[in-house]
């Protein structure tokens, strides 16, 4: 009745089409059908159980604003299930023109959950999701996955100090930074593994030492470009060289992303590492100024001797400049495919391009560098990319989406034959590198 009512294909995405919801044999469809609609459930449920602590923190008023935001999930799940229209956002954020011009842009007919894009619907919820909270005055600022995010580090902790550990016997010499470099790109790949939105919350636990299973993960790196990227950042010659990261996930992976950033100031490959973050809770597990600083905070003041020299040096970079946590950008939150960038965001746009190489972390920024688009498994990276170069660009990210580009000839065949999803489940990974010809900078 439901695939009847809301015009769902029983198919799979043909290809050269947009990810769409309304092909039932997607990835697309089942996040809009079961995942998204567990993710609201649970913003709603941890809200409610929470209620008595807001109204001693803020006041009986907390208790009628609640309400709204109940009110308001609760129309936004109807929304989602029942494939209504986009509404416009109303309110004076920055980035709700933004938002607005491209809801207006939609046509009629490929401007609701499951007929759109399944990029522009999800982006769409969790912004909506928002919009609810910040319409309050009290709860405005409230990080409904903040305890979420915290606990994807705190359990993780014995895996970040193996890491530390492991990291200080490796030997440092000029002939061995490639295989370092090689070694923490890997490293960081997988730590794209602990995604909360894909695993709809439930806290996923690093074990053991990571560094050491790195090499044994390699069979199930799909596109390795790492050797792109060594020579990228070995071939500064002189002066200053930026790396921007746009960071993913905090917790485990915000941590490597760290450990790598520290990584290359200290084997001198970066005199600058610049961090760009989401300016709201978004995905569940993506990072925020606010978990920036509490990821590094936790570090330092932790009882474990590893543990809080690595915070302190880290510290240290951001007071002495070498890191630096870029002024948000509503951008990273907006709908638009980064080919967009270049029109909706020009001044962002430039401000990349002045790095000397751009490392995009996990699914959601591969899914807008190259588009929520069915490509040729086998086109190559920089023509996915659609003009997006602002400079050398690498992509970490481990597959939990149904699009990929770059691969050799047969792989995908292959992989559908043996393991059907292997898209989807975060198995397999990619390091991919776009290389600008003409870099003056």
């Amino acid at each position: 009745e439901f695939d009847s009512k809301y015009n769902i294909v029983d198919e799979p995405t043909p290809k050269f089409s947009l990810l769409r919801g309304l092909y039932k044999k997607s990835f697309a469809y089942y996040t809009l059908r079961d995942r998204l609609p567990i993710i609201l459930t649970q913003i709603i449920d941890n809200l409610a159980k929470a209620k008595d602590t807001f109204v001693d923190k803020y006041g009986k008023e907390t208790k009628e604003e609640i309400k709204t935001i109940l009110a308001g999930l609760s129309k936004l799940k109807y929304e989602l299930q029942t494939d209504k229209p986009f509404s416009a956002f109303d309110g004076n954020d920055e980035d709700l023109k933004l938002w607005n011009d491209f809801l207006n842009s939609l046509e009629d007919g490929n401007n609701s959950y499951y007929s759109t894009c399944w990029l522009y619907a999800e982006t769409y919820m969790y912004r909506r999701v928002h919009h609810i909270f910040s319409s309050t005055r009290t709860l405005g600022k409230y990080d409904y996955f903040g305890n979420q995010k915290r606990n994807a580090l705190m359990c993780c902790t014995s895996a970040v100090e193996n890491v530390l550990k492991s990291m200080k016997k490796l030997e440092v010499s000029e002939n061995n930074l490639h295989d370092h470099i090689k070694l923490l790109l890997k490293v960081n790949l997988w730590s794209n593994r602990c995604d909360l939105s894909i695993s709809e919350g439930k806290e996923i636990k690093q074990t053991g030492d990571p560094l050491a299973a790195v090499n044994a993960l390699d069979q199930y790196v799909l596109i390795d470009d790492s050797e792109g990227v060594c020579e990228c950042l070995s071939s500064r010659e002189c002066g200053n060289t930026i790396v921007d990261f746009i960071l993913d996930n905090s917790g485990y992976e915000i941590f490597t992303d760290l450990l790598m950033a520290n990584f290359f100031l200290e084997r001198k490959v970066a005199t600058k590492v610049r961090f760009h973050v989401k300016n709201i809770p978004w995905y569940i597990s993506d990072v925020t100024p606010e978990d920036f600083d509490w990821t590094i905070n936790y570090l330092r003041t932790s009882r474990l001797k590893t543990l809080a020299e690595f915070g302190e040096k880290l510290h240290e970079n951001l007071r002495e400049n070498k890191f630096e946590l870029c002024k948000t950008d509503a951008f990273w939150t907006g709908p638009y495919e980064y080919y967009r960038m270049i029109n909706v965001k020009p001044k962002l746009y430039e401000n990349l391009s002045q790095a000397h190489l751009l490392i995009f972390k996990g699914d959601l920024n591969y899914r807008k560098l190259i588009g929520d688009f069915n490509w040729m498994f086998t086109e190559k990276f920089e023509v996915c990319l659609r003009g997006f170069l602002p400079t050398n660009i690498c992509s970490l990210r481990t597959v939990k989406a149904d699009i990929i580009c770059g691969l050799q000839e047969g792989v995908a065949e292959f992989l559908n034959d043996s393991e059907p999803d292997w898209m989807v489940t975060g198995k397999y990974g990619t390091v991919q590198f776009a290389r600008q010809a003409n870099l003056n900078h």
